[in-house]
């Protein structure tokens, strides 16, 4: 922001004002974004009558049992996600990897047609499918069911994968798959030792992806699930919990989606350099 100038033998120090206003801004724009969630978290270690008083700044002392109250509430509905999590990524990477080998490696008549169909899907909003899909599940015997929000995830979160699973086996050598055929390994066989092993990165990254989405969606599990709250997922269940149960204690509300939160980190913690890696390499080969 303040430049040295030597002019004449004198040293004089020039404002660059245009440096100091994009300093400015970039400090507002960083405290809007921070400075909420310093509020929530120490908002979680309030009293109530504390809050109601100081809840723009921290206050001691700290009230731990307020997370004790929260986590009561929300177990069952961090269970639910992890297990929809679980089973939802699994079956998905499997639909998407196999169908992207597919479109990448195999030839078969109408190749290019289904892969545009793909692709098509991908422009069409989710929330214009939210009524027929609601009313499919509903004939089904679905509704208010866990499996009703597992599903969705393993039969519609695909369609983005497998078009980023299908550019990744696109660029891969084909010195690795003629070496594979020579040595009598059929599509399958050379599916699970050569291109599903180069991929784990980018699977990896499509995983974390994934699980974000499902630990942050609320709309269709507040959709499907009507009577038995039991079966909610996070985000769902900390809307329904505290706003029926604690509407008026903010501090055990914080503290629920701090504990919601853990999770999510512990995952990006340990799946950071895969999660890097994956974005690399599908954003370079694409």
């Amino acid at each position: 922001m303040i430049k040295r100038v030597t002019h004449f033998g004198r040293n004089k120090y020039k404002i660059q004002w245009g440096q100091f206003f994009l300093h400015i801004v970039m400090f507002l724009l960083l405290f809007a974004t921070v400075y909420p969630l310093l509020m929530a978290f120490w908002s979680a270690f309030k009293t109530v009558d504390q809050y109601e008083v100081s809840k723009f700044y921290p206050t001691l002392p700290l009230k731990l049992s307020n997370f004790v109250t929260a986590f009561e509430k929300i177990s069952v509905y961090t269970v639910n996600t992890i297990a929809i999590a679980f089973f939802g990524i699994i079956g998905s990477l499997i639909i998407s990897s196999f169908a992207a080998y597919a479109f990448a490696r195999m030839k078969f008549p109408g190749k290019k047609l289904f892969f545009t169909l793909v692709l098509s899907l991908m422009m069409i909003p989710g929330v214009l499918t939210l009524v027929p899909q609601f009313l499919m599940y509903q004939k089904m015997g679905l509704q208010n069911s866990l499996f009703a929000i597992l599903l969705p995830q393993i039969t519609m979160q695909p369609v983005g994968q497998v078009f980023l699973l299908t550019m990744f086996f696109s660029t891969l050598p084909k010195e690795l798959f003629e070496a594979s055929k020579m040595d009598g390994a059929g599509h399958f066989k050379t599916f699970i030792k050569v291109a599903l092993p180069l991929s784990m990165p980018i699977l990896i990254t499509l995983g974390i992806m994934q699980i974000n989405t499902i630990w942050n969606d609320y709309l269709w599990p507040m959709t499907i699930i009507t009577t038995n709250y039991e079966n909610l997922t996070i985000s769902a269940g900390l809307i329904v919990e505290f706003r029926n149960l604690h509407s008026q204690n903010m501090p055990v509300t914080y503290a629920g989606y701090l504990l919601s939160s853990i999770p999510l980190l512990i995952v990006f913690i340990f799946g950071n350099q895969y999660y890097i890696k994956g974005l690399l390499n599908s954003g370079i080969k694409m």
